[in-house]
């Protein structure tokens, strides 16, 4: 068995939780100088986070909001809003209109699509990667398509170079679900960053953390103000052009004009004081994460050279910073083997994502399109799991999850 440290032996339970608290003093002095400030709703700290935001990504708009979630719900509605004057090429999603999505992916990535009156169309993923399998791609486009919600899984990144090209040839939005894949890179470029639309998360467990939130990223002026518009109930106060909804509504208080229908999905002054301290950390944290996965890569070898497991495979022009570990099993019977040695071990685990969305039982009452056969997605749901990979992992720890993953193989 190969560890990481000096082969020391586990007799006692090591707690390996799937996400870990590091907030330190910095973020206890923030939150705290908020509360003595007694200006704790959406203001300057959140707007000075949405500009460091942007500026790390290099995008020119980020849109902070209360969760990744509603970072996707924000997205959708943008494209499909009637209300607000449209100034960019991509045609509007209209009811009954469609959006390809991977297989596997959270539910907030799909539920949105639904909400706004479109049909999700699901297409595989590749057991290796995590991500969906853009040579299926090409071939679930239909006259009724308007974008394509890539997912960045656990860290890893899509094919963009694919997508973006088969997005452009039919004139679609392409609106990048990166909750899971905070500082990613393909190429040059922070994924995210390569659409029309990027959604984040900073959900406590993610890259980094303001306990609920989420960002929603854009170059696109109008779409930025349209954003911003949605986010706080459809008041055209963000617009770019609010002069000319208040000069066609003279009668109307122009602070409280709704020209759409909106959300109120605004984030505190608390989140984005964990936010601007977070961020400065992501670089660091990143790292870390990719130390350890490499770490258990080259430890987990003998396991992987025999087939016994597979991890995810990350491209050769990308970078990957793993969210979480993710391995596949050569069978559910074997998954389930090494998930019940893991949590008996105090090692948490967790199905990959939610597993084949498909496979959900909310998905029988909603219209939707399977596009291909979803072959990959199943043997992900089946004979995948993920334990958690934690940037202030211990040495200790790391070699204890070692140990355990060898001896639920008999290793």
């Amino acid at each position: 068995m190969t560890t990481l440290g000096s082969g020391k032996n586990y007799s006692e339970l090591v707690e390996v939780p799937l996400s870990e608290n590091n907030f330190g003093a910095e973020e206890h002095a923030a939150l705290n100088a908020v509360m003595r400030s007694g200006n704790l709703t959406m203001g300057s700290r959140c707007a000075e986070f949405e500009q460091r935001f942007a500026e790390f990504l290099g995008v020119k708009h980020a849109v902070f909001v209360n969760s990744g979630s509603s970072a996707n719900l924000l997205a959708l509605f943008a494209v499909a809003s009637m209300d607000v004057p449209q100034r960019w090429p991509h045609r509007r999603l209209e009811p009954k209109s469609e959006v390809i999505v991977p297989a596997v992916t959270w539910p907030t990535t799909v539920w949105p699509i639904v909400q706004a009156g479109a049909i999700p169309v699901f297409i595989d993923c590749d057991p290796l990667t995590l991500q969906m399998r853009t040579s299926e791609l090409a071939s679930a486009i239909t006259n009724h398509t308007r974008a394509i919600i890539p997912t960045h899984v656990l860290g890893n990144v899509c094919d963009m170079e694919t997508i973006l090209s088969l997005a452009e040839q039919h004139n679609l939005w392409v609106l990048e679900d990166t909750c899971e894949s905070l500082g990613a890179q393909i190429g040059d470029r922070y994924a995210g960053t390569l659409g029309d639309i990027g959604t984040f998360s900073f959900y406590f467990s993610h890259h980094i953390s303001t306990v609920e939130g989420g960002m929603v990223v854009a170059d696109n002026d109008d779409v930025a103000g349209l954003l911003r518009c949605l986010r706080s109930h459809g008041w055209s106060r963000a617009l770019p052009d609010d002069v000319e909804f208040r000069n066609e509504n003279p009668h109307i208080d122009p602070d409280f004009l709704f020209v759409t229908t909106g959300f109120n999905v605004r984030p505190t002054e608390f989140n984005a004081a964990l936010g601007l301290i977070q961020l400065t950390r992501l670089s660091q944290f990143n790292e870390a994460r990719i130390k350890i996965a490499n770490d258990w890569d080259a430890a987990l070898q003998p396991l992987i050279q025999s087939g016994v497991i597979a991890v995810m495979n990350r491209g050769p022009a990308s970078k990957a910073v793993h969210f979480a570990y993710p391995v596949l099993c050569q069978s559910r019977l074997a998954r389930d083997e090494l998930r019940r040695h893991l949590h008996e071990s105090g090692i948490e685990t967790r199905p990959v994502i939610s597993g084949n969305l498909c496979r959900q039982p909310a998905m029988r009452n909603i219209e939707h399109r399977i596009a291909s056969k979803l072959s990959g997605a199943d043997e992900i749901a089946a004979h995948g799991l993920y334990w958690g990979l934690n940037p202030t992992m211990t040495p200790s720890k790391i070699n204890y999850v070692i140990e355990k993953v060898f001896e639920a193989f008999g290793v």
